[in-house]
């Protein structure tokens, strides 16, 4: 949970601005580490895209060397 900076009303993580009074609350994320474990306990790393399942064409055969 947040606190409003101008009320001191708790504030959901979610919130935006203070249900109270309206001010604009701050969403940054202070001391996020891309190691480190994200929202979820995993690390907060990318992952690439899933394949969609189309099969990757082999690769064309080397000419012979002279």
């Amino acid at each position: 949970m947040k606190k409003c900076p101008n009320c001191g009303k708790t504030c959901k993580p979610v919130d935006t601005v203070c249900p109270d009074c309206g001010t604009e609350l701050d969403n940054s994320k202070q001391g996020f580490d891309a190691d480190q474990p994200g929202p979820g306990g995993t690390p907060a790393i990318p992952q690439a895209p899933q394949a969609s399942g189309v099969p990757i064409p082999p690769a064309a055969p080397k000419p012979p060397s002279a």
